[in-house]
Order: C-alpha cells, then structure tokens, then sequence
C-alpha cells in the first residue's frame, strides 16, 4: 500500500517543476528575476474549498481560471488578494520599463501570469504523470466563484497550493486551486501510483 506521504511527495516533485518552468517564462517574459516555490499542498474536499473560498473573499478576489478536459477534467485557478495583485503586476511591468501600467495592460498582465502558472503546472503533471489535458478559454473574475461552481457541480476534489512569487525587490503570495472531478483525481492518485511503483522495480 502507496501511503498518502509518498503520493504527496510526486505531487510536490510535480507542482515544483512546473513552478520552476513558469519562473523561467516569467524570467524571460519581464528580463527580471522571479523565483516561484510551493511551501504548502493540500487535498481539500468541496466543503472545504467553499468555506476557504467564503473565508477569503473579498479579500482574495482576483482569478485568472483555466478549464480543462482530458483524463483530470476540472478547473484550475491562480487567485490573489488585491494588493498581492498589484506588487506582482507592478513588478513585472517596471521590470519591462512600464510604471504606470493601464486598466487593460494590467488585467493582460495578471491573465499572462495566470496562463504561464497554470499552465506550468498542469503541464508539468501530465508529462511526468502521462495525463495530458487540453486547455479551455481563460477567464478572470473579480471572485473565486467560477471556481466554486464547478466544485458544486458534481463530486469534486480540490489540490490547493500555497505559491510565493519572489520577485527582485517583494514577496508575493498567491492560491493555485485545481478542482478535480472525483474520476479525474481517482486517475490522477492511479498515475502517481504507477510512477511510485515504478521507481521502486
């Protein structure tokens, strides 16, 4: 029997080299050092979700969200509180020589952030786990309940990570969620399984 320590730790080994690829596009995207690290993952069930997500708006109420299809169908979010929001789009749009950047380059800013990140990790799943996703259109809300919505649709699970962005001059902490329909995190834990194994033989 794989104890949850041992799933844990893949599923960390993943969401870090997917963060570590991100950090390298956001790297090259503003020419400015940026460090990305995950000190904390969790599964959380659907009440879960819900209670932090009531917990955390308004404050926490800027989402870039990606939907996506394949065998882990669900949605993944990148969600900031306001202020966290704006560092991170101040710094990268300083780094690029823009200080005082509009409404819409920053709204492009945050979804550009949000795309790379989410993207990064998703992708970094299903190249070491053999799950491959297709991306859906990406969208933004000014809360988490797109997210909240799909996790009250149907039996869902939800990894939550815990992201810091270290920036040249700040620290900025954002939420990555991933909800899971139940079969699709079934496949994911069975793909982590089999990697485990693997190692082992």
């Amino acid at each position: 029997m794989i104890s949850l320590e041992a799933r844990m730790d893949l599923l960390c080994e993943c969401v870090n080299i997917g963060l570590g690829r991100a950090a390298e596009s956001l790297n090259r995207m503003c020419d400015s050092h940026v460090r990305l690290f995950a000190p904390e993952i969790r599964v959380m069930s659907r009440p879960t979700l819900t209670a932090a997500a009531a917990g955390r708006c308004p404050a926490m109420c800027e989402g870039v969200f990606l939907p996506f299809t394949g065998p882990m169908m669900g949605m993944t979010a990148l969600a900031f509180a306001h202020g966290d929001a704006n560092q991170l789009v101040s710094g990268l749009t300083a780094a690029m020589g823009i200080d005082d950047p509009s409404p819409a380059m920053r709204e492009d800013t945050l979804r550009e952030v949000g795309n790379v990140i989410l993207v990064g990790v998703l992708g970094a799943m299903g190249t070491m786990l053999g799950l491959h996703v297709t991306y859906q259109p990406l969208t933004t809300a000014q809360t988490l309940d797109p997210l909240v919505a799909v996790a009250d649709s149907c039996r869902t699970v939800t990894l939550y990570v815990r992201a810091h962005f270290v920036l040249e001059r700040f620290m900025v902490a954002g939420d990555i969620l991933v909800v899971l329909a139940q079969a699709g995190f079934d496949a994911l834990m069975a793909a982590i399984d089999g990697k485990i194994l693997e190692s082992v033989h």
